[in-house]
Formats: structure tokens, C-alpha cells, sequence
């Protein structure tokens, strides 16, 4: 998954640098497949409820359920102070920090249920929404209900566990699902997806007392401390919602809620990539942590990531860009057609999405939050800027197109950052992304030569095996342009090479791309 390359030298600080990467990079790998495994097995529940939920639900329902969520994420912007990343952070952290931020968090909880129940009907009139008020009121109880979880499940991160965490999450993922599909049919309603999302909350909670050992006790110890590396993580948070809900906000107004919930069901389908990308930058930054103190080290460990990070990136993001046109009917139905420009440009701009939030990780370990801050000021403000000139224009693709436009010219910006704190040059940006990237267009090319239209009409297997079709055309096409490119390169280390001796040990077949004959080189 995460390749390490490096040549050894004779002196004792290299050989020294060599196994700190090698050590970390095996850490990332493992976790990374771990957190990998956890996202595909979710993501794979999530489309199967979703697929199940737009057929039983409308458009209406997901833009109210959209709005009730991105008004919550808003009130929780109160205790969002990031303290589980303070505790992965701080390599020393005790008992007693632990207990502090559990503390915390808990009344933060508290504070935030009472000012969603009082500012729900204000909510409501803002949004125009009059069903909000009872909906905003029944997600109280999800704020009392998580602020007790207990803290120490942090430590699946921090001691990179995520064999544990994998099973963690899959029974949090299978207890919404078993609730809020039944009721779906039983209810037609958007109450489906909320009392699903309160079983969640419930599991979570039981689970986390029951799979980590750690008991947390009411203590403000150290709440200076986690203050003083938080108080700029919040900072981050605020600017964070507003980059991924303000749009909601604004469609709303303009457009209705009918409107939000196609641009809700177009982010959950082009937006896949970005489930994906997450278990490998989540496990990535507790590598980071370790080797902070270099930022030489940070940057090979850093690109070791990018490498295999960008080959997932391009496949997906422009894979879901390319069969969107037989994805989007063939999967949702006919009245959900309409969105497929958004689940297109959407995913394309989640591509750039997830090179930004490994640029934030990175700042982060380094401790230059207030860099990582900066960031996110720049793209909100060109966001807002881009939504205000294309909403009245486009509509609800006009989020795409602002989405698309704000993420390039900030990409450059955070490539600035980073050549300042790290010295990324732009020869290794290149070299990262120019494989993957002919890869991804040889395969769109492909792809939109042999599969120009929907079979419209067309009974559902016929659909299916188009659909399929599209995909593994376009997959194996993508591999092979990237493993040619590679073969010009005369094979060097790097997720290549890394993907072959995958291939090779699972099935024995490629052994005669590896150096020496060997899977292990």
C-alpha cells in the first residue's frame, strides 16, 4: 500500500533515517489497509442503503435530512476543539489528559443539545424549512448520547490498532443500517435516516466502553494544555463546516430544498473517492506525528503516502467522472438523471479535496496549524466568491464548478506552503502525479469511445452488465497505461512495484516484472 524506497548510505544517521522511515511507512501500511478495509466494507453498507433509500424517498426528504445535518454540524462546531487529535499528537500524553478531554467533551455535548433545542425554530425560518424544528429537536439527543463515549478510543489511532477499530466500526455501520432500511420502507419518510443515525450513536457508545478498557473519570488537569494546541484546531473546524456546508445554506435559499437533496445524492455518489482516500490519510497522520521533529523525514514519509494515494485518486475520481451517465440511472432511477453533471465535476473536485487534507495532516504534525489555518481562510473566501458568481448562473451545478475553481487555485497556494516547511520541489509533484494522471485519461478516452450512452429502456440486467462493463474496461485499461508508463521508467521502487508483489504473493502471476525474479526484490 505505502511504498518506502530509500537508498542506504554508509554513515550511521542514515542508516538510522532509513529505519525510522521504513518503520513508519510498514506503520502506515498496516493501518492504512486496516482503515481501508473499514472504509470499503462501510462504504459498500452506505451504497447499498442509499441505492435502497433513493427509491423509497424523494428528493425533498434527502434535502431535509441534508439541511437538519449541516445545521447540527454547525451547533457542533461548539465542542469541536479537536482534543482526540491533541491526545495522537502529544506522543506523552497521560491518563490524566485523557480524562481531562473526556471531561470536555462531555460538556461541550451538554452546552451544544441546549442551544440546538432553543435555536431550532430560528434555524427553521433562516432556512425556510418549517419541518426542521422537530427534526433539529430529536437530534439533541445525538449530542447527549456521543458526549459520554468513551475517550480512549482514540488509542485505535494512536497505536495504530485498526484491526480492532475495523471491527469498531463495522458494527457501528450495520446497526444503522439494519435500523434505518426496515423503517425506510416501513415510514417512507426521512425519520428513517434520523432514527438510524440514533441507533449509531447508542452502539457507539456501548461499544466504546466495551472494547477499550480505559474508564474516563470527571478531571480538568490539563484543559490548559489541550487548549492551547486545540484553541487553533477549532479555528480549522469553523472554516472547515463552512467549506463543506455552505453551500447547503446558500442552495437552499436559492434553489429549495428539493435542490439540496440532489446536491446531497450527488456528493454521496461522486464523492466515493473521498471515502476511500480517508483510512489512508487517517492512518497516515499518527506516521507523520512520529517523525516530526524532521521535516526532511516528513516529506519522504509524505510522498511515500501521495504515491499510492494519487494512483487510488486518479482510478476513482476519474473512473466515477467517466460512467456517471450509466452510473447515475442505472443505479438511483430515471428521476435522480438530472444530477449527473454534479456527481461528474464532483468528483473530479474531490480528487483535488483529498490532496488538501493531506497538505492540513502534514501542517498539522509539523505544528504549523496557523499554516493549515491559513489554508482554509483562502478557500473559503475564493468558495464564497465562486458560489456568489455561479448559483445564479448554473444553479446547483454552479457548487461543482465553484467547488472545482476554489480547490485548483488553493491546491497552489498549499504547494507553496509546503515547499516553504518542507521543500517539496516541483519536480516530485510532477513525478507523483504525471503516471496515475495518463493513466486516467487514456482510460476516459476509452471508456466514453465504447460506452457513449445509456441503454435508456433497456431492462435492468442489460443496465448492469453496460455499467460493468464501463468499469472494468476502464480499470484495466488504467492499470495497463500505468504499469507501461512504469516499465519506460525501467521499474523503480514506488507503489508500482509495490502493487506487483501484491499481485504476485495473492495470485503468482507478474513475477516477471519483479527485480531478480523475487516478490521480495
Amino acid at each position: 500500500m505505502v511504498w518506502i524506497g530509500f537508498r542506504l548510505g554508509s554513515n550511521a544517521a542514515l542508516d538510522e533515517s532509513t529505519h525510522t522511515r521504513r518503520g513508519v511507512g510498514k506503520s502506515i501500511a498496516k493501518g492504512a489497509l486496516w482503515t481501508l478495509s473499514i472504509r470499503l466494507v462501510s462504504r459498500s453498507i452506505s451504497v447499498v442503503s442509499t441505492l435502497i433509500l433513493a427509491r423509497l424517498l424523494t428528493p425533498s426528504d434527502f434535502g431535509v435530512y441534508a439541511l437538519a445535518m449541516s445545521v447540527y454540524a454547525f451547533v457542533e462546531l461548539i465542542r469541536a476543539f479537536g482534543f482526540g487529535t491533541a491526545l495522537i499528537q502529544n506522543q506523552d500524553a497521560t491518563d490524566l489528559h485523557y480524562h481531562t478531554a473526556w471531561t470536555l467533551h462531555f460538556l461541550f455535548s451538554l452546552v451544544s443539545s441546549c442551544l440546538l433545542y432553543l435555536f431550532a425554530p430560528l434555524a427553521a425560518d433562516l432556512l425556510k424549512e418549517p419541518e426542521l424544528v422537530s427534526v433539529l429537536r430529536f437530534m439533541c439527543l445525538l449530542f447527549l448520547i456521543d458526549g459520554v463515549k468513551n475517550v480512549g478510543i482514540i488509542n485505535f489511532q494512536k497505536h495504530m490498532t485498526f484491526d480492532r477499530e475495523f471491527r469498531f466500526q463495522l458494527s457501528i455501520k450495520l446497526t444503522g443500517f439494519f435500523v434505518a432500511v426496515p423503517l425506510a420502507f416501513l415510514l417512507r419518510s426521512y425519520w428513517a435516516m434520523l432514527y438510524g443515525l440514533l441507533s449509531t450513536s447508542v452502539m457507539l457508545v456501548l461499544l466504546s466502553y466495551i472494547m477499550q478498557p480505559f474508564r474516563p473519570r470527571f478531571r480538568l488537569d490539563y484543559w490548559h494544555e489541550l487548549f492551547s494546541f486545540s484553541a487553533w484546531l477549532q479555528v480549522n473546524n469553523v472554516l472547515n463546516f463552512f467549506n463543506r456546508h455552505i453551500e447547503n445554506f446558500m442552495v437552499s435559499r436559492v434553489a429549495g430544498v428539493a435542490a439540496v437533496g440532489s446536491l446531497s445524492m450527488a456528493k454521496e455518489t461522486g464523492q466515493l473517492l473521498r471515502e476511500m482516500a480517508e483510512p489512508i490519510n487517517r492512518a497516515a497522520f499518527p506516521g507523520y506525528a512520529r517523525v516530526n521533529k524532521d521535516p526532511a523525514r516528513l516529506l519522504n514519509v509524505f510522498c511515500d503516502v501521495m504515491g499510492p494515494l494519487m494512483i487510488l485518486g486518479f482510478v476513482m475520481a476519474v473512473g466515477i467522472f467517466s460512467v456517471a451517465h450509466l452510473l447515475v440511472p442505472t443505479l438511483l432511477g430515471a428521476k435522480w438523471i438530472h444530477i449527473v453533471p454534479l456527481v461528474k465535476w464532483l468528483a473530479l473536485a474531490t480528487l483535488l479535496m483529498i490532496m488538501m487534507s493531506s497538505t492540513n495532516n502534514v501542517l498539522i504534525a509539523l505544528g504549523r496549524i496557523r499554516w493549515a489555518t491559513s489554508i482554509i481562510v483562502v478557500r473559503l473566501t475564493l468558495m464564497v466568491i465562486f458560489l456568489n458568481l455561479f448559483l445564479p448562473v448554473y444553479g446547483v451545478l454552479g457548487v461543482a464548478y465553484a467547488t472545482f475553481a476554489t480547490l485548483s487555485l488553493v491546491l497552489v497556494v498549499a504547494y507553496l506552503v509546503l515547499r516553504r516547511n518542507m521543500g517539496l520541489g516541483l519536480r516530485r509533484v510532477v513525478y507523483i502525479l504525471y503516471k496515475p494522471g495518463l493513466a486516467a485519461l487514456a482510460m476516459f478516452l476509452l471508456v466514453n469511445g465504447l460506452f457513449p450512452a445509456h441503454w435508456v429502456g433497456e431492462p435492468m440486467p442489460w443496465q448492469l452488465a453496460q455499467l460493468f462493463a464501463a468499469v472494468a474496461v476502464g480499470g484495466i485499461c488504467f492499470f495497463l497505461v500505468l504499469g507501461f508508463l512504469w516499465v519506460l521508467e525501467s521499474r523503480p521502487e514506488g507503489p508500482e512495484m509495490q502493487l506487483v508483489r501484491l499481485v504476485h504473493t495473492r495470485t503468482g502471476l507478474l513475477s516477471f516484472l519483479l527485480p531478480g525474479g523475487s516478490p521480495h526484490g
